[in-house]
C-alpha cells in the first residue's frame, strides 16, 4: 500500500502503520492500568490486614487489662466479705474446645457502650457466640454488669468486640504447668484463688482477597472459603496483680514450659 501524501507531496503514514501504532499504544495503556490496579489491590489488602491486627490488639488489651486487675475475696474473710454482703467475686475458666468462656470480677471495668452507668468494679464475661446474619462464623463478646446486681447464674447483656474469630483460649497456670481443666474460684482446689498467670490465645480470620472481618467470603459454586481466609493469631501471658501471695495448686518446678 502506498503512503499518503499531503498537498506539498510529503509522504505520511500508511493505514497499516497507523493501526500498528494504535495497537502498541493500547497494549501499553492496558499494561499500565493492570500494574496500577495490582498496586492498589495490594495496598488495600495490606490496609485491611493492618486494621484487622489493630482490632485483635484492641480485644487482647481489653482482656489483658481485666485479668490483670481481677480480684477474688475469700468467702472466709469476714471483714471484706461479711455475711450480709450484697456482692460476690469470681474467677472462672470453662474450657470448651476452641471456645473457652472466661468469667471474672475486675477492678478495671471499662464500659464498651458510651455513657453506660457502670463502675470500675464489675462482673465481666468473655465468650464466643454465633455471628448474627453470618452462618458458620463466631464473634467474641464481652458482657458486663455491676457487681452489686450481678447474677452469676445468668450472663449479663453482651457486646461484640471482635468479629470472625476462629478460637478463644484462656489457660490458667497451676504452678508446674498450664491447667487444661476448669478453674473455678468458687469450688474445689481453686476455691478463693486466682491463678498466678493466665495465657490468652485469640485467632481470627481475614480474607486474603481483601475482605475485612465480619464480611462472609464468597461461597460460589465449587469455592472453599477456608482456603481464602488467612488466620491472625495473638498470644500473651497476664499476671493478675492480686494473685501475689496466693498458694499455687502444684509445687513450682525449676524448668518452666511456657507453651
Amino acid at each position: 500500500m502506498s503512503k499518503f501524501h499531503d498537498r506539498n507531496g510529503r509522504a505520511g503514514f500508511t493505514l497499516i502503520e497507523i493501526m500498528i501504532s494504535i495497537s502498541i499504544l493500547l497494549s501499553l495503556t492496558v499494561a499500565v492500568v493492570v500494574m496500577m490496579r495490582s498496586s492498589i489491590d495490594v495496598r488495600q489488602a495490606l490496609s485491611i490486614q493492618s486494621r484487622s491486627v489493630r482490632q485483635l490488639n484492641y480485644a487482647m488489651e481489653m482482656i489483658s487489662r481485666d485479668i490483670e486487675h481481677a480480684f477474688v475475696l475469700s468467702t472466709t474473710d469476714q471483714i471484706r466479705m461479711p455475711i450480709e454482703r450484697n456482692f460476690k467475686t469470681i474467677f472462672r475458666v470453662d474450657p470448651a474446645g476452641d471456645s473457652d468462656k472466661l468469667s471474672l470480677t475486675t477492678m478495671a471495668n471499662q464500659p464498651v457502650v458510651a455513657n453506660l452507668m457502670e463502675g470500675d468494679q464489675g462482673y465481666v464475661v468473655y465468650e464466643l457466640k454465633d455471628a448474627e446474619g453470618r452462618p458458620g462464623e463466631k464473634d467474641l463478646h464481652r458482657a458486663t454488669a455491676s457487681m452489686a446486681t450481678a447474677n452469676f447464674r445468668e450472663d449479663p447483656t453482651s457486646n461484640m468486640i471482635l468479629q470472625n474469630v476462629k478460637s478463644f483460649k484462656v489457660i490458667a497456670w497451676r504452678g508446674d504447668d498450664w491447667l487444661r481443666d476448669r478453674w473455678d474460684s468458687s469450688r474445689s482446689d481453686t476455691r478463693n484463688k486466682l491463678p498466678k498467670m493466665v495465657r490468652i490465645e485469640i485467632a481470627a480470620f481475614v480474607d486474603t482477597a481483601g475482605t475485612p472481618f465480619g464480611i462472609p467470603v464468597d461461597q460460589g459454586s465449587g469455592s472453599d472459603s477456608t482456603q481464602k481466609a488467612a488466620t491472625f493469631e495473638l498470644k500473651t501471658i497476664v499476671v493478675p496483680a492480686l494473685s501475689s501471695g496466693m498458694a499455687e495448686l502444684k509445687q513450682p518446678v525449676s524448668s518452666i514450659r511456657w507453651y
